[in-house]
Formats: C-alpha cells, structure tokens, sequence
C-alpha cells in the first residue's frame, strides 16, 4: 500500500489487518510519521514500512513484490499547498500514480486507486460516477489526471482498475493543522477554547464520510465485482461548514467568519450518490455525523499538545 501511513491509509492497513491480510506500507513520511503504525508492529502480518517516494520507480517496484493487490493513497492532498505549489502536487500525483500503474501493469497486480471527490463539478443533485468532472484546484487537477492514467492502462494493458473516490473524510489521526481537514481543524480549536474559523459565510456544502467506514469501502473494492468500476464512497447527506462548526462549537459566538484563503478553488456544494458502491460491495456507512464527530472529538480529546492531535 502507498501512503499508508497517512490519516486514511493508517485506517486501511488496519482494517486490512483485522481481515487477515498481510501488508507492506510505502510512505516518504512528508505529511506523516512512521510512529502512526506502531500498533501494528506486534503483527506478524504487517510486513514494514517502506520509506521513499512514490514517484521512486526503483523503489515502488521493490515494495510491490510478492503482493497481489496495490493500494495506492499516496498523494499531495491539501488543496491550499496545490494552489501555492501546483508543481508538487503534480510531481507527488500524477507521476506518483504513472509510477504505480506501471509497476502494477508489469507484475499484472489488482490496483484500487484511491482518487477524490474533488474531481467533480459542483451540482445541485447528489453526484454519481458519471457526474462532470471539472477541477477547481491543481489539486482537483492532478487527481483527475492520475485518475485518466489509470484509466488508460486498462484497455491498453489490461490493468485491473477499480477506482475509488472518497468524499469528505474525517475521524481520528487526520491533521488538524492548516492543511487538515475541517473537522479536525474544528475539534481542535474547540479543544483549545478558541473560535472556530469558517471561511467566507460558511454556506459551502459538504459529504462527511467516517474514516473507518471510508477504509471499508477502500479495501472492499478489491473485489472482482468492483473490477473496472469507478465508486463513490459517500454518506448522501449534506452538511454546511456553518452547520458544521454549530454542531462542533455549540455555542454560536465561538463561530468567527473569515476570508478564505483560496476563494478560487472553493466549491459550493458537494454531496455523492453511493449507489453503486451499495448494489455492487454492499457498502453504506455505518456511523453518521453526530457518533462520527463524538469519536473524533474523543480521540482528539486524548491527545495533548498540538503535534499529538495533529496526529503527526
């Protein structure tokens, strides 16, 4: 597995784990520390961290011997550093992803890559597999492209392609710093008695999925009846960032509006149609936003210091 020692891919080793698989991870470490798997090292099953870059070929190719199905995570995931850095999101995305369908072609591997919901245009309806796909950030971009890479190995090589994209995860070990995710980032200040910052009015919309529930749907589609599928993974119910930071906050006045810092690449609305995902794998999320964020707030709540909840 690439990035797995990242927020979802710590989830996914474990829930690979918890079924009975054995598990290499390859992680560079650049958002994440090789203390996140150390629970895991009392399993004889999990097999090491692989340190390097996932854009090394020489490297990825050796992480992937004796293995039968590539996980790949690996990725620039932060919006705000694309903006600033369209470079290293490319670098970290798109070639990260050529290395790794090529690695997986040549072994004739089963690949699931793990893409995002950000490739989608903003709708007034929940978006299925086939919404439009127009990227709002280099972010957005270099994920689509990764995706459209993939993609083309299947009919050119016969890659063994399911793709997954996730909406807007959450739960315990997500960074809670400026390039976290906005529950973390919510928690946290909440935890620390501060305000909570909403960018702009806070009417933006989006899909929370639990990481746990996200990290089943990952390593369900590994099945052969996801062969060849693009699937979402979503809850289908909509939550505003305002809505959000109440639910978080409780307490209106502790709820500041600022500017947004990358205004260009905001999308309005994001809510997904996991239909498909439910008729093909059987998933559907089993722990809503309010048990969800109860279990975060926890797992934030046991850490102390900001570098620990940061879960870096």
């Amino acid at each position: 597995m690439t990035g797995g020692a990242g927020f979802i891919g710590r989830h996914v080793v474990a829930e690979l784990l918890r079924r009975g698989h054995e598990v290499r991870v390859l992680d560079n470490l650049s958002r994440s520390r090789a203390a996140s798997l150390d629970a895991f090292a009392d399993d004889a099953a999990f097999l090491g961290l692989v340190q390097a870059d996932v854009a090394d070929a020489d490297a990825v190719d050796r992480a992937v011997e004796g293995v039968d199905v590539v996980y790949h995570l690996a990725a620039e995931v932060a919006v705000g550093a694309s903006v600033r850095d369209p470079t290293g999101a490319m670098r970290a995305n798109v070639l990260g992803t050529l290395v790794v369908a090529e690695a997986a072609r040549r072994r004739d591997l089963r690949l699931v890559l793990v893409s995002t919901c950000h490739v989608y245009a903003a709708a007034d309806a929940p978006l299925a597999e086939d919404a439009a796909t127009i990227p709002a950030s280099p972010y957005a971009a270099s994920k689509l492209a990764a995706d459209v890479i993939a993609q083309s190995y299947v009919p050119t090589y016969g890659l063994r392609l399911t793709m997954v994209r996730p909406f807007n995860v959450y739960g315990p070990w997500q960074r809670d710093d400026a390039e976290g995710g906005v529950v973390a980032r919510f928690l946290s200040l909440d935890l620390d008695g501060a305000p909570l910052q909403v960018h702009g009015d806070g009417s933006q919309t989006r899909d929370f999925v639990y990481v746990d529930d996200c990290a089943r749907g990952i390593v369900d589609a590994a099945k052969e009846s996801a062969l060849g599928r693009t699937l979402n993974l979503a809850s289908g119910a909509e939550t505003s960032i305002a809505q959000l930071a109440r639910l978080i906050a409780g307490d209106p006045s502790h709820v500041r509006h600022v500017a947004h810092p990358h205004p260009e690449a905001e999308v309005a609305r994001y809510i997904g149609d996991a239909a498909l995902v439910r008729s093909l794998l059987g998933w559907a999320p089993r722990v809503d936003l309010a048990e969800g964020l109860e279990r975060t707030r926890a797992w934030f709540a046991d850490r102390s210091g900001g570098a620990a909840r940061s879960g870096l």
